[in-house]
């Protein structure tokens, strides 16, 4: 959590231990610019596949969404499976992604 507090400041880090109280949150994770995750409570392969992945689908749903409307801008993807839920908040610098359990 020490890159979130230096690159995102104080905020950051306490964004992150608040949505981790939540005791359906599996993890979170803070991914850089270039798609690496920075910061994360999950393991490293469980957060790269994350990222990777969460990373694309919301840069194609802002492209979409641009294609609709070129004033739009995508704000927050949330991906709902059976079993899970992921929410991405994606940003120019940061994106942050929040794994969850569905209840």
């Amino acid at each position: 959590m020490e890159i979130a507090q230096n690159f995102m400041g104080p905020g950051a880090t306490k964004t992150m231990a608040r949505i981790n109280e939540n005791g359906n949150v599996v993890g979170t994770i803070i991914v850089n610019c270039e798609g690496f995750p920075e910061t994360t409570t999950l393991d490293s392969l469980t957060a790269a596949t994350y990222s990777t992945h969460m990373r694309n689908l919301s840069h194609h749903a802002n492209n979409s969404l641009k294609e609709i409307d070129v004033t739009d801008e995508l704000v927050v993807l949330r991906l709902v499976s059976r079993k899970t839920e992921a929410v991405v908040t994606p940003d120019h610098e940061f994106h942050l992604i929040a794994v969850m359990r569905r209840t």
